[in-house]
């Protein structure tokens, strides 16, 4: 595939991401709200409770899952059927070992956790026992079909992804109507509902999966390399995901522990809003990984550098784009979205912006490493580092720090851990240290400089308002799509998104006649 080719199937695949994005969570608002009214507060709580206890070893099944896909792209990239066919079955059996390792600690810590420690009202006990197993059934589920979403991602299926979860989101609100009109138990049918929706999800995965590639057919076969290199991956990936967990949820704890209830709610708020731009660049991502890893395993290193740096540079201003007026009016939007802002959450929100962007610039240089298989050196210098998060802010708070200090530190640590990040992959992919700095750091640094000093003009100008509102919105757009432009992109990329664009125009303007 050329690299014209390429870039062109990135486009079409996170056009097609886009897409399911806005569908997804348009209806995902609606039926959340539904959902919860449909329940009542109780039921609602009991199965966030129930079903947390399951989802929490998804952890392990996470990891996995991109060791998994790992394999299947490097496979689809050297070209080898006979391996890539292995490296299926292989990824099919280890699901199932865990699918029964997690099925068992669900049906004794779970269920032990569950009868001695989870509140729930005696008369909803029952019905909680019933949703649990439920639950436990749809995760064993869920762990068995990572191969054939694995198998679908790593195709660079995107269009066939992006339907299968509209017809999810949409077999959901089905069940928002079917639990008004039920007569049964709520609870215990969501749950049923929702097994039965997943059901069908991983039929039609399985079926096109068996119908378009030719890797899908489950054969016995053992390789003891594969599974080995499989589950080491697997292993230091999990270990990321662990301390993930670890500094974000310390975190909670902290503030939790220093400021009570009241300030973990302004946090949540502010994670919540910041996820919605998240999905921006996450997208984008989606759509690069594959080419990531599949140029490593074709030994095409510059063409892999090249995505890699892309892949952090773009998505970064694509959130930049929408962070700019965000981070200046997000009093008046937060007002606007919920009848009371807890305090505190406008500056959550403002800071963890800047974290989110930095994650999504160090994503391409993860998914470079898990390239390379062998994460053993990279975790060992990266996690110790994120792991400082939650040390340093309790130091900071018990000095009589305020609440924000912790996504400082965050912020703080999340540079740190970019550049070591980067200079790890130095003798793992051969990446090149100062051209990351030169042409990803340096770049996204002054585009972010050029893009906030208009928009923050307005800002002290003008007083708070739908008027300056949308002023600034409209001046940000244009200043950051400008500093993108002329300084954040490359002569030859300047040149791919204007043929893009006349592409686009010429054949909405000039429709061949039918």
């Amino acid at each position: 595939m050329t690299t014209s080719e390429s870039n062109k199937r990135i486009a079409k695949n996170t056009a097609l991401l886009y897409v399911r994005m806005l569908f997804t969570m348009s209806i995902g608002f609606y039926t959340s709200r539904i959902i919860l009214d449909a329940l009542g507060v109780v039921n609602y709580g009991i199965y966030n409770v129930v079903g947390g206890i399951v989802t929490t070893l998804s952890v392990l099944n996470g990891s996995m899952a991109g060791a998994t896909q790992r394999w299947i792209t490097v496979a689809l990239g050297e070209g080898n059927v006979d391996n890539l066919k292995k490296v299926f079955s292989i990824g099919v059996s280890a699901q199932v070992i865990i699918a029964t390792i997690v099925l068992v600690i669900i049906e004794t810590a779970g269920l032990w956790y569950l009868f001695n420690y989870a509140v729930i009202p005696p008369d909803r006990f029952n019905a909680s026992f019933w949703v649990f197993q439920i639950s436990a059934i749809t995760m064993v589920l869920e762990i068995i079909n990572v191969p054939f979403t694995g198998a679908i991602m790593a195709h660079e299926k995107m269009g066939a992804f992006a339907m299968i979860s509209i017809i999810e989101v949409v077999m959901k609100l089905l069940i928002c109507y079917l639990l008004y009109i039920t007569l049964l138990d709520k609870l215990i049918v969501y749950a049923v509902l929702l097994f039965i929706t997943y059901l069908i999800i991983f039929l039609i995965q399985k079926i096109y999966c068996y119908r378009n590639f030719i890797e899908a057919r489950f054969t016995l076969g053992w390789d003891k390399k594969i599974l080995k290199d499989m589950w080491s991956l697997a292993f230091w990936s999990m270990s990321g995901n662990i301390a993930y967990v670890g500094y974000t949820q310390g975190i909670t704890l902290l503030i939790n522990l220093f400021f009570g209830p009241a300030m973990n709610a302004a946090m949540a708020v502010a994670n919540q809003a910041g996820n919605i731009i998240n999905q921006f660049s996450s997208n984008f991502q989606t759509a690069m990984n594959p080419q990531i890893t599949k140029n490593y395993a074709k030994g095409n290193l510059k063409d892999m550098h090249d995505l890699v740096f892309r892949s952090a540079k773009f998505s970064y201003f694509l959130m930049l784009i929408f962070v700019v007026p965000l981070f200046f009016e997000a009093p008046l939007l937060i007002g606007i979205w919920l009848k009371e802002v807890p305090d505190h959450t406008v500056n959550f929100l403002r800071i963890g912006l800047f974290v989110s962007m930095l994650m999504a610039v160090r994503n391409p240089l993860i998914v470079s490493a898990q390239a390379y298989g062998d994460l053993r050196k990279y975790q060992f210098v990266v996690i110790p580092i994120l792991l400082m998060v939650c040390p340093i802010s309790y130091v900071f708070l018990k000095l009589g720090g305020f609440p924000e200090i912790t996504s400082l530190v965050m912020l703080c640590i999340m540079i740190i851990a970019v550049f070591a990040s980067a200079y790890m992959l130095r003798d793992m992919v051969s990446l090149n240290f100062k051209d990351f700095v030169e042409k990803v750091i340096f770049k996204v640094l002054i585009v972010t400089i050029l893009s906030f000093i208009p928009p923050a003009v307005v800002y002290v100008m003008l007083e708070e308002g739908i008027l300056r509102f949308l002023i600034l919105g409209a001046l940000s757009l244009v200043t950051s799509l400008i500093s993108i432009y002329k300084v954040g992109l490359t002569t030859s990329e300047q040149i791919f998104v204007v043929s893009m664009i006349k592409t686009k125009i010429t054949k909405k303007l000039y429709k061949p006649n039918e």
